[in-house]
């Protein structure tokens, strides 16, 4: 039961480690002058945000089934199609913006060696909120965790190995940064060059797909 439980949510929620722009940054923070440290911060504040939020929302899901309460059960499918739809608006979206050869860069990039490793916690703790689509990649799989017959403990433990790999995406650049402090430049380089070369197929393929995912597990209920 734990173990199937447990790789369906990390499947949902396996579409928010590809982030382009948040691995970009804590990339940007790995090569800027204070280095390992601005991005271990960036990277401790984006794991503890998704963190919290999961504890709260099973914490939450486990209140209301004790007091005989079903309503998350019944809300989930609408929810899964909402997120569902709002990735399919994404796929649109992006896909008539069209490759952007010259994109410009977000305003955040100019800022990057101005951060200390406390403003760079305090950055990733606040992308968890404001991020609206790798929220929804999360929720997707902590619902699972929520409506399962796993006692709380269960779900908190599970809750927390979700977040890791969820978040694994900014920790795997922090971890090579520390591992490889000789090499880490040209890894990182590698890693964000790479991304920036398929960045619009994953902007377009990478919710297209998950948005049908969520559409037809909101539609089987």
């Amino acid at each position: 039961m734990l173990l199937p439980m447990l790789l369906q949510a990390i499947v949902l929620a396996s579409g928010g480690i590809v982030s382009v722009g948040l691995i970009t940054i804590v990339i940007l923070f790995l090569l800027s002058e204070r280095g390992r440290q601005v991005g271990l911060g960036y990277a401790a504040g984006y794991t503890l945000s998704y963190t919290l939020i999961g504890v709260w929302v099973v914490m939450q899901g486990f209140r209301a089934s004790e007091h005989g309460n079903d309503e998350p059960n019944q809300y989930l499918p609408i929810l899964f199609i909402c997120l569902g739809l709002l990735l399919l608006f994404l796929v649109v979206r992006n896909w008539r913006k069209g490759p952007q050869e010259n994109e410009e860069p977000p305003r955040i990039f100019q800022f990057i060696d101005k951060f200390n490793m406390i403003k760079a916690f305090g950055l990733g703790l606040a992308i968890g909120v404001i991020n609206f689509k790798n929220l929804a990649f999360f929720l997707s799989g902590i619902s699972v965790v929520m409506v399962s017959s796993l006692f709380l403990l269960q779900k908190i433990v599970t809750v927390l190995l979700v977040a890791l790999v969820f978040c694994s995406g900014v920790l795997v650049p922090v971890g090579i940064a520390y591992l490889f402090p000789q090499r880490a430049e040209e890894k990182l380089g590698w890693i964000k060059s790479t991304i920036d070369r398929y960045r619009y197929q994953i902007g377009v393929w990478l919710p297209l797909v998950f948005g049908v995912l969520f559409i037809l597990r909101g539609i089987n209920g």
